[in-house]
């Protein structure tokens, strides 16, 4: 088999594999130390998942998950503090109030709510967070690309192009 061959097999196995963008939203006292924890301990999760660190939950406002996903992006997960650990009183439950009212305007979107995520996890639960984003991925891989991420995927292939 001639090696030209051989790449143009695993370019067309590369182009079929979905591997779907994550964005994780991450509490600076909880999610994100784990991950980095995770990271420090070269625990393996998947590499699709983009963190950004944010100080409460709380913070993170429904237009900003509607936009991420308008903008291409497969999945959300937001990592909490467990309630008791939250710095901002209520925060958690706040956010789950929040994200929970965001159903019927993603269901608008054609955007399917197991899409969204808000998972506690602790600073040194380096398993839970394994977890929470390895079963994102399966999960997303099932449902496919959405439509805005199908759009992004195609603007990448254009650029790609020229």
């Amino acid at each position: 088999m001639a090696v030209e061959e051989h790449l143009e097999e695993n370019e067309e196995e590369l182009e079929e594999e979905y591997e779907p963008l994550i964005l994780m939203f991450a509490t600076e006292r909880c999610a994100y130390p784990c991950a980095d924890v995770a990271g420090l301990g070269k625990i393996s999760y998947p590499p699709n998942v983009r963190l950004i660190r944010i100080r409460c939950c709380s913070m993170v406002p429904p237009d900003l998950v509607l936009e991420a996903f308008r903008k291409g992006v497969d999945g959300i997960i937001i990592g909490t503090c467990y309630p008791p650990d939250c710095a901002f009183k209520g925060g958690v439950e706040r956010t789950r109030e929040r994200m929970k009212k965001l159903g019927p305007k993603l269901r608008e979107m054609g955007i399917e709510v197991d899409r969204l995520r808000v998972e506690a996890i602790c600073s040194v639960c380096t398993n839970v967070f394994k977890q929470v984003t390895e079963e994102m991925t399966e999960i997303l891989k099932l449902l496919g690309p959405t439509p805005y991420a199908e759009e992004r995927m195609k603007q990448r292939e254009q650029k790609g192009a020229e």
